[in-house]
């Protein structure tokens, strides 16, 4: 066995990880669409060329820009799911995560849209095998 084959191989945990920055391009364009939330970028290409950060700002730009497009429950769901998906199949069976308490301005309840996230956050993992902790 190659070390790569092997190091993919290996059980992974994730530490303080803040759960929007996981947020995808396609999932980020989803989300600004069923909400009506202007993205700085024309498409999704647009948007993966951006991940290439050169300093903080543009990290912190766009994480800010995907956040943004967070407002409901089913959008805090919809990106716990899709972690958690992407967790899984890279060996993740530990994972601790975050979010930004700070509302969006078009949250209606800033607080609602984490309960769903939190939840999720410890079921799914379980069903897969995983941990989580609150």
């Amino acid at each position: 066995m190659d070390l790569e084959t092997y190091l993919r191989a290996l059980p992974k945990a994730e530490l303080h990880l803040h759960i929007e920055g996981t947020l995808e391009p396609e999932l980020m364009f989803a989300l600004a669409a069923r909400n009506g939330v202007a993205l700085p970028w024309a498409s999704v290409e647009e948007t993966r060329a951006a991940y290439a950060f050169s300093d903080l700002q543009s990290f912190l730009d766009l994480y800010y820009a995907g956040a943004a497009a967070l407002i409901h429950e089913q959008d805090f769901f919809d990106l716990a799911m899709a972690y958690f998906e992407r967790a899984h199949a890279d060996g993740v069976v530990h994972a601790e995560l975050f979010f930004d308490r700070r509302p969006t301005p078009r949250a209606a309840s800033p607080s609602r849209p984490c309960s769903t996230a939190w939840s999720v956050r410890v079921v799914k993992p379980r069903r897969a095998g995983a941990s989580a902790r609150a």
